[in-house]
């Protein structure tokens, strides 16, 4: 990799497998992004969708400051509370117009990251619930990401009825 920016584009999606939740379910029927094990999981969907919704909120409202609007209300159900499958179905319009708004956001983060300059890296923004800095938020909805990819895998192996890869 040639510099940072390269690294955040990679971190994002470029490259790292464990950062695209979109290539992680492209083998996966719609019908089996509902899918849960039980009926307190939350489904492979919500995860992709929750990683767009605290993408956009770490890069759109805590570093940028762009405001609350950022996200459109119908994706609100990708936030921090716990949903139901029948809840999710009741709130999209097609799974295809969550993976589509999936795909914006990615790009505009990709979009920001090629805006910003090495010397805002260690700037805390003024939205900084913690005093995060540009960087530590970057980071931050990266390993948040690896998370929700870990959560998929999991599902998407039990959904397959397969073993549980440990990495």
């Amino acid at each position: 990799m040639k510099n940072w920016k390269d690294i955040l584009h990679f971190f994002y999606g470029w490259g790292f497998w464990y950062s695209d939740p979109l290539t992680l379910i492209e083998d996966i029927e719609d019908k089996d992004l509902f899918w849960v094990p039980d009926s307190n999981s939350l489904c492979i969907l919500w995860h992709v969708g929750h990683i767009a919704h605290r993408e956009r909120s770490h890069i759109g409202l805590f570093i940028q400051g762009l405001g609350t609007e950022i996200i459109p209300h119908k994706y609100e159900i990708f936030g921090t509370e716990w949903v139901s499958v029948k809840q999710l179905k009741g709130s999209i319009n097609s799974i295809a117009d969550v993976l589509s708004w999936v795909r914006e956001v990615r790009k505009e983060s990709h979009n920001f990251i090629d805006t910003l300059h090495e010397k805002q890296l260690n700037f805390v923004p003024m939205n900084s619930p913690y005093g995060e800095t540009i960087s530590q938020w970057l980071f931050i909805t990266v390993a948040h990401t690896a998370l929700h990819i870990g959560k998929i895998q999991q599902l998407k192996a039990m959904l397959k009825d397969v073993k549980d890869n440990p990495c």
